[in-house]
Order: structure tokens, then sequence, then C-alpha cells
């Protein structure tokens, strides 16, 4: 491991050197605080042992600069020092270090500390290689979960679709997604998982799976018809009821969900809405008057024989839907104050005329600009569609 020594008396930095080279250490000295911080800059060094008092930049200044250049490693500073007061230990510490060897030094007491500040640094170093591994993990958690979301939005005629996703985190909880049901029908969902992270994140992806739109007899979002087997569109609120009956809180260790799932007729603009515990839509019609569609439904999880119920609504020409998570309208700013379902249905009004991709990404900024200093307290998420 490699040492920097900082101190102006030649006997005492010689000592030092030698002291520390007999421990196996490699150790660089300088004769004042300029010139270790100049080779603090240059090389690698997880341990500075440097002297209080120095010309040109004293220990303390030296420990600042150190502790102000914000590396990714950590580096274990012991100071020099015939100082014995309480206050200066306090101010040597406030500074940034991190253990003081008194002056004129012990070679047993230099040796216990040093080893010391070694263990604690090759800690450090093995805890930064875990984390690093855990990043890379996380960061290919993350990249399966995006690709869960779509990739393209379905060609229908009359309909137009956008979307955004931003979790808070390296994984989000929240899932979305839009497809095409039989030949003439869409649906649609946006899902919320309780908590964060990766229990979160993998129940969010169990989700996915299970709302995957390949007609199948096996597939949750069909049903097969008796007598001829023919597959049919499943009905919104039987889709959340076998979603209920599926993931249980019990079985999805303490996780529940909530979703909102739509099913439109773009040719009749008919919509079949159901609800588990989710934030309303929001519909805006084209003179930009925006309402939330009120389906209510019990969270995913929570009851097993719970009864959902379907909302029929017969939607206009130029009505805009607007599907979202809990972390838009629960959004916090530096007061704590929410962004609020008020504050959405505002803008949601506001920028109708906005073609609907723009929309999505002021709503967001929105959000985010409202957030305290950028730093989102919940996934994000928003699924719209025009009808024209």
């Amino acid at each position: 491991m490699n040492v920097l020594i900082a101190e102006d008396e030649s006997a005492t930095r010689m000592r030092l050197q030698r002291n520390l080279e007999k421990l196996g250490f490699q150790a660089t000295s300088a004769a004042n605080g300029a010139e270790a911080w100049k080779l603090f800059q240059e090389g690698d060094f997880p341990l500075v042992l440097t002297d209080w008092m120095m010309p040109e930049m004293d220990g303390l200044e030296l420990v600042r600069k150190i502790r102000a250049a914000g590396q990714q490693q950590y580096t274990y500073v012991i100071m020099l020092t015939s100082k014995s007061e309480k206050s200066e230990i306090v101010e040597g510490m406030e500074a940034g270090a991190d253990d003081f060897v008194t002056k004129p030094f012990d070679r047993n007491e230099l040796r216990v500390r040093v080893r010391a500040g070694q263990r604690i640094m090759e800690l450090e170093q093995a805890l930064s290689l875990q984390n690093q591994r855990m990043k890379t993990d996380l960061d290919a958690a993350a990249e399966l979960q995006a690709s869960l979301l779509p990739s393209h939005t379905p060609d229908v005629e009359g309909v137009t679709f956008g979307w955004s996703f931003r979790p808070c985190d390296e994984l989000a909880g929240d899932i979305l997604g839009v497809f095409k049901l039989g030949d003439d029908r869409v649906g649609f969902y946006v899902a919320d998982v309780s908590g964060h992270g990766v229990a979160a994140s993998l129940l969010s992806v169990s989700i996915s799976r299970m709302m995957d739109a390949t007609p199948s007899p096996t597939s949750l979002l069909y049903e097969a018809a008796a007598g001829n087997g023919a597959l049919n569109i499943r009905p919104a609120c039987e889709v959340l009821r076998e979603l209920n009956r599926r993931f249980q809180i019990e079985e999805c260790g303490g996780k529940f969900f909530s979703m909102a799932y739509g099913i439109l007729d773009p040719h009749t603009r008919k919509l079949q809405l159901a609800s588990a515990g989710h934030p309303p839509v929001i519909r805006v019609s084209a003179d930009r008057v925006a309402a939330p569609l009120e389906a209510e439904g019990m969270l995913i999880g929570v009851i097993d024989d719970y009864e959902f119920e379907d909302c029929e609504i017969q939607l206009d020409a130029g009505d805009r839907l607007v599907a979202y998570s809990d972390g838009v309208v629960e959004q916090l700013d530096s007061h704590d104050e929410e962004f609020s379902e008020q504050r959405l249905g505002q803008q949601l009004a506001e920028t109708r005329s906005l073609s609907l991709q723009d929309a999505i990404a002021k709503l967001e900024a929105s959000v985010v600009d409202w957030s305290h200093e950028g730093r989102l307290n919940d996934d994000l998420s928003i699924l719209a569609m025009d009808l024209s």
C-alpha cells in the first residue's frame, strides 16, 4: 500500500519513511504541505501521514484539500502533532483527519495506528469492489426491465400513443404496457408495486410477463369460449381478478401493487376500464377540460376474493387519455408539498394543444422540476393516447 508522508523536519521524515518501509509500505515523502498536495494529485495514496505545522501549507489545509478533492476512493489521514488540547484535536477531525500520532512519535504507536488505517482501507477497497459488482448487476437488471417496456406503440388507425418511464433508483417498481388485443381492440396498463429496489422490480417484471398480449389459451388477457374454444378478450375486471388471485401479499414477500387496465375499441371509442387502487386515468377533452375517470377497486394482493368491476366510458373524438403512477402526483418539493392531482389536471388541460409526446415530456419535466434538486422520491410513469 502506498503511503504519502508530509513532514518538514528531515530527520523525522526519514525516520517515518524507514519505519513504514520496514512495515512493508511503499512510502513517498514531501517536505511541506504544498509539495505533498502536488504528489497526492499525481499519485495513488490510500494512506496519508502528515505533520500539523509545516511551511507553505500546513497539515490542516492539506487535509481539507484532500477531502474537498471528492475522490472516488477514500483516503485515510493520520496527523502527526504535538498538540494535545481537545479543541485542537476536534479541529483536526473536523478538517477531515481520521487519527493522530503524538510527536515525538513512538514507533510502536505508529505501527498500530498505521495498521488500523490499513485494515480500514482494505475493508474500504473490498466494499468498493463489492459495490461495483452490485452496480454491474443492477445495471444489467435495469436493462432487462427497460427491455420489457414498449419498444414501439401499436399501429392503430385513429389512435396515437406515447409514454414516459423514469425510475427513481436503478430499478423501478413501476411497469407499463400498450398492445393490440385481437383484431380490433387495444389494451393498456400502468402498474405500481409497493416499495422500491430489487424485490419491487422483480414483481413488476412478473406483472409484465403476465400481461403478455400474445393470443394463447394460457394468456391472462384471453379466455377460451365454451364449446368451440375460440379465444375471446377477457374483460378488464377479470384480468385484475386473476392477477389478484395469483399475487397475494403473503406469497409476494409482503408486496402488493396498484394497476389501471383498460381495453379500448378504437372504432366505437368505447373504453372498458378497471382499477386496482390506482390513481384515476385522466380524460382531457378537445376543449381542454381534464376530468378523472372514476374507476375504483382494491389493491392487488390485499383481499384474495375481491370482486373488481368494469367502468364503461364512451369517449369522443379529440379526447386524450393519460394514465400515470402515483409518483407523478405524490412527488414532493423541498417543502414536502405534493405535485398533486390538481396541478396534474391543470397542466394536462393547458398542454392539450401540444402534440402527445411534447405534452408528456413537459409533464415529466414539470414533475422533475418540482422535486427537490431533481431527485425523485418515487418512480414516474406516464402512458397516454390521443383519439383523432
